[in-house]
């Protein structure tokens, strides 16, 4: 185990940690359905990232955000209360933005948008990871000089279009949060993404 897989366990243990003590005041009623119990889930699954064992929890907030709802749904207490002692903000990236891409710590990424008409339906989209990018001018005649561009080790980059930020009980000395997580929701928009130049 690396070092930084090390970190990474630590905080993924941390969060659920914070998350289990920021729930431990209740569990979810006899009465809820399913969907309830599910939602509890996600606000103990989100702030660890998505965990082992989360992915029907992260399953569960694809489908509200894609029936337009919000991320998380009513998680119950014992009492019957809605346990809402959380801040959810969320945002969706396009592909026409640089930020929904991401590449590994030691390539670029190159992202590209073109138009072939009027509307947003008409973009598209070039994007992917590099090694290194290497110019060359030559002669082409008549037309003088041309540049063209060429780039070594490409690889398509990882597209994140939902951005997510959870704090854990809020504006108190308990509060906890990842910060902004990414994520792939597999919801794509009409724009025509091409990995190669």
């Amino acid at each position: 185990m690396t070092r930084m897989d090390r970190t990474r366990s630590t905080v993924i243990a941390l969060a659920s940690t914070a998350a289990i003590a920021a729930l431990a005041s209740f569990t979810p009623s006899t009465a809820s359905a399913a969907d309830y119990d599910m939602d509890c889930k996600l606000i103990l699954c989100m702030p660890a990232g998505f965990p082992s064992g989360c992915s029907d929890a992260f399953d569960h907030m694809i489908d509200r955000l894609r029936d337009g709802k919000s991320p998380i749904g009513f998680c119950a207490m014992s009492n019957g209360a809605e346990y809402d002692r959380y801040d959810i903000d969320y945002m969706w990236r396009q592909p026409t933005t640089r930020e929904a891409w991401n590449c590994p710590p030691d390539k670029t990424l190159f992202h590209d948008v073109s138009s072939d008409g009027e509307g947003f339906f008409n973009r598209s989209v070039t994007t992917f990871c590099y090694d290194t990018a290497y110019r060359r001018r030559s002669w082409t005649g008549p037309d003088g000089y041309q540049i063209t561009t060429s780039y070594t080790n490409m690889s398509p980059p990882e597209y994140n279009n939902l951005w997510v930020n959870m704090t854990l009980n809020p504006d108190t000395p308990d509060q906890f949060t990842q910060g902004w997580q990414k994520f792939d929701t597999g919801r794509y928009s009409s724009v025509r993404v091409q990995y190669t130049p």
